[in-house]
């Protein structure tokens, strides 16, 4: 008989559902936007559980069919408890999201923050394994991550760990959406790219970067990157400064950690890849202990922007 897994990704700007057999084959996938500025957490959660059962009558699953659902949410996120703590790409605060989406549901959810999610994917259906210490790292809208040590998910004492997006790399740097200053996310990630870009734009400079935005288009990390290839200095130098973010924060989490494998996911890293990878290993290289450069690797996911939809399935199949 067929089992599947219906899996929900939820990012601060778009929702991912989608079906997927305990075998390893996507059934079925939906994306719209979260539109979380214009939505309540309620509307939200309304959503993310109409998509659920929209995707299960639209593929007619027998009820005996489904072997689990599971949903990837933005941090801080606690743990066993699962309430949402002060999630600043979301907004949210003091929501006991698995019990508001089990009660809308009527039925039970795996709910685990969505960098977690995606190390499990990485692990179980990525790296197949192979590592005894996997850091996972997203770049997108924010930057967060997840790690696997001995092939347990850790989540720290309370379900905190992974916030890497929030290390303070520079204390006189940009304010961040968490209050604090300088923090990984708020100098390296989509968000921060876009900003450097409009703090160009604002002085009158940019026009490279503003002929890739339509009109009425607001400028985003795409857009930089196509200006940056045609090469466009301004939007070459946003680039290069946030690799060398990126670079520290990694290296950082290296000296750390001693990992296996560092992989790299999200819109951004995805997207830009072409762009700041191999300045980003020179940063890396540059600031680790030899000790902790041995047989390190650092890699891009092959499990691309359905790496939550995968960590979905890992959550249900192995019960971490």
């Amino acid at each position: 008989m067929r089992e599947v897994v219906i899996g929900v990704d939820l990012g601060a700007t778009k929702i991912l559902t989608g079906a997927i057999t305990t075998g390893g084959q996507i059934l079925a996938k939906a994306k719209f936007p979260t539109c979380s500025g214009e939505r309540d957490a309620g509307e939200i959660l309304d959503l993310i559980s109409n998509s659920i059962i929209k995707t299960i009558e639209d593929n007619c699953f027998a009820e005996d069919e489904i072997r689990g659902i599971a949903v990837a949410a933005p941090g801080p996120l606690s743990y066993p408890d699962v309430e949402v703590v002060d999630s600043p790409n979301l907004g949210w605060s003091k929501l006991f999201l698995k019990d508001e989406l089990c009660r809308r549901l009527g039925r039970q959810v795996i709910v685990e923050k969505d960098t977690n999610m995606a190390v499990l994917g990485e692990y179980f259906f990525g790296q197949r394994y192979n590592c005894r210490c996997l850091l996972y790292i997203t770049v997108s809208t924010g930057i967060g991550g997840g790690i696997m040590i001995d092939g347990k998910l850790y989540r720290g004492s309370g379900g905190g760990a992974g916030e890497f997006g929030h290390m303070v790399l520079d204390p006189r740097g940009p304010k961040c959406k968490c209050g604090r200053h300088g923090c990984w996310e708020a100098l390296a990630s989509g968000t921060a790219i876009a900003r450097e870009a409009a703090g160009f734009v604002s002085q009158g400079k940019g026009e490279g970067i503003l002929a890739n935005c339509a009109e009425g288009e607001q400028i985003g990390a795409r857009e930089v990157g196509d200006a940056a290839r045609k090469g466009d200095p301004e939007a070459s130098a946003i680039i290069l400064r946030a690799s060398r973010y990126l670079g520290i924060g990694i290296a950082n989490l290296v000296n750390i950690f001693n990992p296996d494998t560092v992989v790299l996911g999200g819109g951004v890293a995805l997207g830009l890849q072409d762009l700041f990878y191999d300045s980003l290993l020179e940063h890396v290289c540059n600031n680790v202990f030899a000790l902790n450069s041995r047989n390190l690797k650092i890699e891009m996911t092959k499990l691309g922007n359905d790496i939550g939809l995968w960590g979905c399935l890992a959550s249900v199949l192995y019960s971490p």
